[in-house]
């Protein structure tokens, strides 16, 4: 996707409210905030990974996902246990943690992908090799329970050594999840890029992301699958629509902090994420009429 430099400069319609989206040209290609961390120490053990407070199993090879949540605090932690090895029994007494996270806030971890027809996911098998690598893997999931906030997704290769993948940040995307986009068993993320939702989040832009995972010799990760992002430019009616309400929105009083212009932004955000780059600056233009000549 190309995006442009370039942007129109003419009147104080688009001084006063597309400041932060003209910004957007230089670090959306390269920087959304889906963002990616690998394996950390294990987190001391916490009175969050009780086994009384132990809501969920999953044993994909030789680990034990383990997801906990305290009763009392609200507190969430997740544990993988390696319980044999060489086709030998271990930890049988104590359990080998070879991972672990705790929250200190209120939150909680969930296992697998279940199918959810509501957001349109599928189910996905724990164990189902999503990579392409010929790998087992396990999807974990973590939600912060806030208000607007946050959902995290995990990535695991348990094969032949446990790995944390990615670790994906899926904003407030409630809906994020991994698709089998081509027919071929390797699934792609699919999320939303929330960098432009606040401060007026009711009219904020968070244009769909999606994310192929490639298998790089320096280093494997999720990487920005801008031919899957790709859209068709808008039809002439909805082209029409989207100047009309941008217009409307521009002519009412108030600031962009509290969302004057979003329709505008949200816009021009989805234009530029689809590689339409182009019409973003032309619907400026058309939204936005020049400023009145001085003398």
């Amino acid at each position: 996707m190309v995006i442009s430099n370039v942007a129109p400069t003419n009147g104080p319609c688009y001084k006063r409210s597309v400041a932060v989206p003209s910004a957007i040209a230089g670090i959306l290609l390269f920087a959304p905030s889906l963002r990616l961390a690998a394996q950390g120490p294990i987190a001391p053990a916490s009175d969050n990974c009780s086994s009384r407070d132990l809501i969920q199993t999953a044993a994909v090879g030789p680990y034990l996902f383990k997801a906990y949540r305290n009763t009392v605090t609200g507190n969430g932690c997740l544990e993988v246990v390696e319980s044999h090895r060489g086709g030998k029994m271990i930890g049988r007494f104590i359990p080998k943690v070879v991972f672990r996270s705790t929250l200190d806030g209120m939150g909680e971890f969930s296992l697998g992908q279940p199918k959810d027809p509501t957001h349109d996911i599928p189910k996905i098998e724990n164990g189902d090799d999503i990579t392409g690598r010929s790998r087992a893997n396990m999807i974990v999931t973590n939600w912060t329970d806030g208000a607007r906030c946050c959902f995290v997704h995990y990535v695991f290769e348990v094969d032949p050594a446990l790995w944390l993948l990615a670790r994906i940040d899926d904003g407030d995307g409630d809906g994020a999840h991994f698709a089998d986009l081509d027919g071929n068993k390797h699934y792609y993320y699919v999320g939303n890029d929330w960098t432009f939702s606040y401060p007026a989040f009711a009219g904020s832009s968070a244009p769909a992301v999606i994310l192929r995972f490639v298998d790089d010799p320096k280093g494997p990760s999720y990487r920005l699958a801008m031919d899957k992002m790709q859209q068709p430019q808008p039809t002439p009616a909805e082209w029409k629509k989207a100047v009309r309400d941008a217009g409307n929105d521009l002519g009412e009083p108030g600031n962009f902090e509290d969302g004057h212009g979003s329709e505008l932004s949200k816009n021009m955000v989805n234009l530029i994420y689809t590689g339409n780059s182009d019409l973003a600056w032309k619907l400026v233009e058309q939204a936005c009429p020049p400023a009145p000549r001085q003398g």
